[in-house]
């Protein structure tokens, strides 16, 4: 263990020759380290190692996070590991994760022998002081020219996009999205679908990614077939850096020596409300990235999005904290599977095939809780997978381009996965007015699978296998129905439902003439109608009866002007409600 000592030494005369702030500290200290670190080899642990702790806890002070290795004893159950860490990585019973000063205690409390693994942002340190001043499609943007490249987007497109900042961050730096979508069928309700990257500051290979798609995306509209139909169907939301506090922890130039915890050393992708563990599975309030995208989600509606990661090659889907099964299972392996097969036909042998050949139901490979992918699936009613598109977290910038070809056409083909299903507008029979209704699959959806009509233009998007289904739509205070269809692979089936309402008891217009409308769903009873002034005299009583469900006219000639009560009795059913008769 000499050499431990020796790195404890080396680090400790280091951190005393150079200030303590955010502005001169972390170059300096971080990346000196980092290079002791790489020389001397990954630092393994005894059971009670003062040297290898006090290392541990220089790195936490550093950083505010470190990356252990260990293997999980059998007593050891991952449910209660994965509450206290952020698990990176398994491989049978060797865990690889990330803990910040609160988990490394608990951890610690355990016994459990582990080694630190140097962290792999740090592992180019001599880029950390280079600033990213080459060709962006090949080098990861520094901020300035991330923020630089957005803007261009949007001034040069802006027939196409618009981009919108959510919020900003701890670091003052922004969280930007970019809208693409084209002026066809602007009266139509399009279909959202969200792609974000890098919720783990050190995974940066999809920012890079993103924005090679945003700018593909509008150089291409009108000139590629494949993604002018896209733009036209869809509307396209593009995250490219969700994290961009611990991708630029370093230095805003760089992205070299990034962090996978936001400032706060919270993990944001165990940061969101459960389905399994509540609203704070992590035990951290909601952080400032975590309620902006929340918020952004809620605003936006999508019905299928993506994670982008990186330290594995395959596609996730849910459920990540339920062990059973989500019910569109079979849908989720078949966009998964369609995604890792189309990147590895462009790809070299052997990418995208961990786990079953590169797909793997979450729980199954590890569980998380707080994850925005089953946030999105269960609260939000979405569609969600998290993709994990490089083993190499910081994959060398001249693999970059290669990264692209391996993924371009997968991402295409992810998005267009709202071709296939079931679409559809409800309204109300009588006004026409959208109705917030739910559409679910009797017998099929269950766990907050169903989904919703949107109570502002009343449309819906449900995803689907091909195959022939019925459906259930209900709605408060309307008739329900059920109906069936049948879908084909690439086609929406486009439904216009209409609903009745139940029994209402609103007459209008109101104020009225001479004719007043009620609309009765349920006939075969006598509606009454008894007038009455605000003294409390009775004026007229009109009584009819119904024979056929629909829009009911009485005429009301003989009622003089003026502001009455109307006491209306329709069976069991009686209530009262102010009317303004105008002449």
């Amino acid at each position: 263990m000499w050499w431990m000592t020796g790195i404890f030494s080396i680090y400790v005369s280091m951190c005393k020759t150079v200030q303590d702030t955010k502005t001169h500290r972390v170059l300096p200290r971080i990346l000196i380290f980092s290079v002791v670190l790489l020389h001397a080899g990954q630092l393994i642990a005894q059971d009670k190692s003062t040297d290898l702790n006090n290392i541990a806890r220089l790195i936490l002070a550093e950083r505010g996070e470190i990356q252990i290795r260990f293997v999980r004893p059998a007593e050891q159950q991952l449910e209660y590991l994965t509450l206290i860490m952020s698990i990176d990585r398994v491989n049978h019973d060797t865990i690889s994760a990330y803990v910040n000063r609160d988990g490394y205690e608990k951890f610690t409390a355990l016994n459990i022998p582990f080694e630190i693994i140097p962290a792999a942002s740090l592992k180019k340190q001599a880029e950390a002081i280079r600033k990213s001043t080459g060709d962006w499609r090949t080098h990861y943007p520094s901020y300035a020219r991330y923020l630089a490249l957005m803007d261009s987007f949007a001034l040069k497109y802006s027939d196409l996009c618009h981009l919108t900042e959510m919020a900003t961050t701890p670091n003052g730096h922004k969280l930007l999205v970019m809208k693409i979508t084209s002026q066809a069928g602007l009266n139509e309700n399009k279909p959202a679908v969200l792609l974000t990257s890098s919720i783990h500051g050190d995974e940066p290979l999809g920012y890079v990614l993103m924005l090679r798609l945003i700018e593909t995306l509008l150089n291409q509209y009108g000139a590629s077939n494949e993604i002018t139909t896209l733009i036209d169907r869809v509307e396209i939301w593009i995250n490219p850096l969700a994290n961009p506090d611990g991708t630029f922890f370093v230095s805003d130039s760089t992205i070299y020596g990034a962090t996978r915890f936001n400032a706060n050393q919270v993990d944001l992708n165990r940061n969101f409300p459960d389905p399994e563990k509540g609203e704070h599975p992590d035990s951290y309030n909601w952080q400032t990235e975590t309620v902006a995208m929340m918020n952004f989600m809620k605003s936006i509606h999508p019905v299928l999005s993506a994670n982008i990661h990186g330290g594995a090659e395959l596609i996730n889907y849910p459920w990540d904290s339920f062990e059973r099964l989500h019910p569109d299972d079979s849908w989720f392996r078949e966009i998964s599977r369609s995604y890792a097969d189309t990147a590895q036909a462009h790809s070299y042998s052997g990418y995208m095939t961990a786990e079953d050949n590169g797909i793997t139901n979450g729980y199954n490979w590890y569980p998380v809780y707080g994850g925005r992918q089953d946030y999105v699936n269960y609260y939000l009613h979405g569609r969600e997978v998290t993709m994990e598109i490089s083993e190499n977290k910081i994959p060398d910038e001249s693999t970059l381009e290669n990264y692209w070809k391996y993924n371009f056409s997968s991402l295409l083909h992810y998005m267009e996965a709202v071709y296939t299903g079931i679409s559809g507008n409800v309204t109300d029979s009588v006004t026409g007015m959208p109705v917030k209704a739910v559409i679910s699959i009797p017998g099929h959806d269950r766990d907050n699978s169903q989904v919703y009509a949107d109570s502002e233009d009343g449309h819906f998007y449900r995803f689907t296998t091909e195959g022939n289904y019925v459906i259930d739509v209900l709605a408060d205070s309307y008739v329900s129905k059920r109906i069936p269809v049948q879908v084909q692979q690439g086609r929406l089936n486009h439904m216009d439902i209409k609903l009745s309402p139940l029994v209402q008891f609103l007459l209008y217009p109101n104020p009225f003439s001479d004719v007043l409308r009620i609309n009765v769903s349920e006939p075969g009873k006598e509606l009454g109608l008894e007038f009455t002034d605000l003294s409390g005299r009775k004026a007229m009583y009109i009584t009819k009866r119904i024979t056929s469900a629909g829009l009911q006219e009485i005429r009301v000639d003989g009622l003089a002007p003026g502001m009455y009560i109307v006491n209306i009795i329709y069976g069991d059913h009686i209530t009262r409600e102010a009317i303004l008769k105008i002449r």
